[in-house]
């Protein structure tokens, strides 16, 4: 009876109970009775397993938001979907030669194990619970069904697993530990003097005649690129909104769902004393009893405790924790609205007993104002009717501007805004001009050079655009006036580094005749440096100079002396006294645990691959990709 009660609350102590419940039927359960297109079509097949299209569409679509992920500044039209579907192919086909290996070796994925998982992916929560609701509809946004994604949930699982097997099995040697650490922990000793060019660039004049004749000499450095200018039209839902009407009584429903929702967020922190009802009438005897304890001062959450045959809350004073409207039946809930926060009901009677019932704390939702989200909605009312339109529109636009003459007319019948793009080559421009889709299409044979108009070219799932040609900008030569200062520089960097070089080649004689690199930089007013017992991981130096450093070789009778170009134009010499191997045995224990744990692992991970490689090599695969 009392878990009658406790199985109406959707606080804390129902979550588990829930997905117990109802996840299993979301996985398990009906999925479709009819499946059809990409779901089943088969894209390749692993020892006769099916690879479905939409496996590959979702894996594909998935790997081009990794890609955007890592590069945040990249335009997502620079990815082409075709081009990642022969790699993110090769990718499944070994991950399900990977999974047959594992099945047939007997590896599974325990049931509770996926539970649990689930139960703690926050996408698939509300207000830090599992939702089945939300669950359902973010699988839905991503492609999936519960079944599918479980299906994806448990292979990607066993692939780790099996993984992870063949990766146990890696192990290090004594001799495979030194020799790693001879070269890891090898520290060298050196010297170095630095060479600015920004002093020598400074001091180099270059006359009108010098920048006159290298320009005479190298035209072809200095051709601008052939530009288009292009009109277009553009096709978005905002552009569609002027034709949808939104029905006020939608609004007004939308608005009501949304203060409802809010109102519904509210919650109340209850504590309750329940007893079991008697036949014999004595439980009303002892919640008299109790409330003249209270009357009297005595501690709720102690009265609870010894008192409430509620036994899941009575050892927490009996504190049901938060709580909604709807959590509780409907005679609590009216108890509850009256009380201020601290105070107790009298008794209310339920089909589980009489209760008292306190409420310990309030929270209370913000309620939008009507006036206030009645603009935002109308938009997005409008905004989702106007995408509803907006295939018939594109349908529209296909027709319309398909051997037009002119996009003027296109524009006028659809309502459209006809816009010019500023002149753009083939590296791009700005804007609209960007586009890799618009870029290509206006330097398209039928744009170019018959003048017809493009096709109606998708820059995103509610985006179009349809161009024509405005204009052409043949290559030409830019005047002297124009490219003077990147003359000069290019003269200018020209003779620093061969001043450089030349005096790098003088202190690189004398360091080897046996000057120190320190008189040298003095002689010179150079800056240098002294290290010693440098890492070759050391994070502390000049990357490049660390790099050449450890790239040069072992001094024998004298010290290796050389010289490097920096990327910022300074050379610097190095003059190389001593090499010191690492002793394995002079490491502490975390340091050996971690480089034998390294080496075994890249050991564990090359076995790993070769193995993966052997599976799809003996594996029955036929691909469309």
């Amino acid at each position: 009876m009392l878990q009658d009660f406790r199985d109406n609350l959707k606080g804390s102590a129902k979550i588990v109970l829930v997905a117990i419940i109802i996840v299993p039927f979301a996985l398990f359960g009906v999925d479709a009775i009819f499946l059809s297109g990409s779901s089943v079509e088969e894209a390749a097949s692993v020892n006769g397993e099916t690879i479905t299209e939409l496996r590959l569409q979702q894996s594909v679509a998935l790997q081009k938001q990794q890609i955007l992920n890592r590069y945040e500044d990249l335009d997502p039209s620079m990815i082409n979907d075709e081009q990642l579907r022969g790699p993110v192919m090769q990718q499944l086909i070994r991950q399900k030669a990977v999974e047959l290996a594992a099945r047939e070796q007997g590896m599974a994925i325990d049931d509770k194990m996926i539970y649990r998982l689930l139960l703690e992916v926050p996408d698939f929560q509300v207000e830090g619970k599992f939702d089945a609701q939300r669950y359902e509809f973010v699988l839905r946004q991503m492609g999936y069904t519960p079944n599918s994604y479980n299906k994806l949930l448990r292979a990607d699982m066993l692939n780790s697993q099996f993984m992870q097997g063949v990766s146990n099995t890696g192990f290090s040697t004594e001799r495979e530990n030194q020799l790693l650490a001879s070269i890891t922990e090898q520290t060298r000793d050196f010297y170095y003097l630095t060479i600015p060019r920004a002093p020598v660039l400074d001091a180099i004049s270059i006359t009108d005649e010098e920048v006159e004749s290298f320009y005479e000499s190298n035209k072809d450095q200095f051709m601008a690129d052939e530009q288009l200018v292009v009109e277009y039209l553009e096709l978005r839902p905002d552009d569609l909104v002027q034709e949808v009407v939104v029905e006020e009584s939608v609004v007004n429903d939308v608005i009501e769902a949304r203060i409802s929702a809010a109102r519904a967020k509210q919650s109340r922190q209850v504590a309750q004393i329940l007893l079991e009802k008697q036949d014999d009438g004595s439980h009303l005897d002892k919640i008299s009893d109790i409330q003249k304890q209270l009357e009297a001062g005595e501690d709720f959450a102690v009265l609870a405790e010894q008192h409430s045959e509620d036994y899941s809350t009575a050892e927490q004073g009996g504190d049901l924790g938060f709580v909604q409207r709807g959590d509780l039946p409907e005679s609590l809930s009216v108890a509850l609205d009256s009380l201020s926060v601290g105070e107790v009901s009298g008794p209310v009677e339920t089909d589980l007993g009489v209760h008292l019932v306190k409420l310990l704390a309030e929270k209370k939702a913000e309620l939008p104002g009507r006036d206030d989200i009645e603009p935002g909605i109308r938009r997005e009312l409008q905004r989702q009717l106007a995408l509803e339109l907006l295939p018939e529109r594109i349908e529209e636009l296909k027709d319309l501007s398909y051997n037009a003459s002119s996009l003027e007319s296109v524009a006028d019948r659809l309502d459209l805004t006809l816009q010019i793009t500023e002149p753009f080559s083939r590296n791009g421009g700005d804007g609209i001009a960007g586009k890799p889709q618009v870029i290509t299409a206006a330097f398209s044979e039928p744009v170019l050079e018959k003048g017809l108009t493009s096709e109606v070219l998708d820059l995103a799932d509610d985006h179009v655009v349809v161009l024509s040609l405005r204009e052409r900008i043949p290559s030409r030569l830019k005047p002297l006036a124009e490219v003077r200062s990147r003359i000069e520089q290019i003269l200018k960097k020209e003779r620093a580094d061969r001043q450089l070089m030349e005096r790098a080649e003088t202190l690189v004689a004398r360091v080897k005749g046996g000057e120190s690199i320190e008189e040298v930089a003095k002689q010179e007013s150079l800056q240098w440096h002294v290290n010693l017992n440098t890492k070759r991981f050391s994070g502390k130096l000049n990357e490049e100079i660390r790099q050449w450093v450890f790239s040069l070789a072992e001094p024998a009778d004298s010290a290796v002396v050389s010289d490097l170009a920096l990327d910022n134009g300074d050379h610097v010499i190095v003059s190389l006294t001593r090499v010191t191997e690492g002793d394995f045995s002079k490491l502490s224990a975390e340091q050996k645990h971690v480089l034998s744990t390294t080496v075994a692992l890249t050991a564990a991970s090359r076995d790993y691959q070769a193995y993966e490689t052997l599976l799809v090599e003996q594996a029955d695969i036929a691909s469309k990709y």
